[in-house]
C-alpha cells in the first residue's frame, strides 16, 4: 500500500531527527539475507545500543538534503538499512558491524559517518578500531599516571641504591671477618 504525503513527511522528519541526534551511523546492504539473519543483525545492534532501521532510499535522501552529511545519500541504492548510534560509544557500533560482516557474507557496509564526517570504503575497520568509552578512560588514566609512576621510581632510586651499597658493604665486612 503506497504511503500518503503526510506519512512520508513524518517519516522524513523522523529520519532527519535521527540523523541530527546520532553521533555515528553505518549504511548497510542486506539483500539476500533471510528474515532470521536480519533479526539476528537487529538484535546484535540493539544489544550495544544501536538502532537498526530499514529505510526507503528516497525518503532518506530527502532527510539528508541540506545537512552536513548530504553526500551520504550516494550510498542509498538497493535494499538499505541504517544503524544509528546516539551516544559516544562509536567503537561498539564498528565492532558489531565488523563481526556481522564476517558472519554474514551478504551483509555489506557501504558507508557511514562519525560526527558529520562522511566515511566510505573500509569504514567498519575505522569504527572498530575506536576504543569504547571504558577503554578510552583507561588509556587516559594510564597517561595521567605514567608521569607520577616515573617520578616515584626516580625518587626511590637513590634510596634503593643506598640500601644496595650498605648491603654490599655489610657482606664485604662479613666475608672479611670470616677469612
Amino acid at each position: 500500500m503506497p504511503m500518503n504525503r503526510e506519512s512520508k513527511e513524518s517519516m522524513v522528519a523522523d529520519l532527519a531527527d535521527k540523523l541530527s541526534r546520532a553521533k555515528a551511523a553505518v549504511v548497510a546492504n542486506f539483500s539476500g539475507l533471510d528474515v532470521a539473519a536480519v533479526n539476528e543483525i537487529r538484535n546484535a545492534f540493539r544489544e550495544v545500543g544501536v538502532e537498526y532501521k530499514v529505510v526507503k532510499n528516497s525518503l532518506m535522501k530527502r532527510a539528508l538534503d541540506g545537512s552536513a552529511i548530504e553526500s551520504l545519500g550516494e550510498a542509498f541504492t538497493g535494499p538499505t538499512a541504517v544503524a544509528f548510534k546516539f551516544d559516544d560509544e562509536v567503537g561498539r557500533l564498528g565492532k558489531v558491524a565488523k563481526d556481522l560482516v564476517k558472519k554474514y557474507e551478504k551483509f555489506e557496509v557501504k558507508a557511514g559517518y562519525i560526527e558529520e564526517e562522511v566515511l566510505s570504503g573500509d569504514i567498519v575497520s575505522t569504527m572498530a578500531s575506536l576504543p569504547t568509552m571504558d577503554e578510552a578512560r583507561a588509556q587516559l588514566l594510564g597517561v595521567f599516571n605514567a608521569p607520577a609512576s616515573q617520578l616515584l621510581a626516580v625518587l626511590n632510586a637513590p634510596g634503593s641504591n643506598l640500601v644496595g651499597v650498605i648491603q654490599a658493604k655489610q657482606q664485604q665486612d662479613e666475608q672479611g671477618e670470616a677469612a
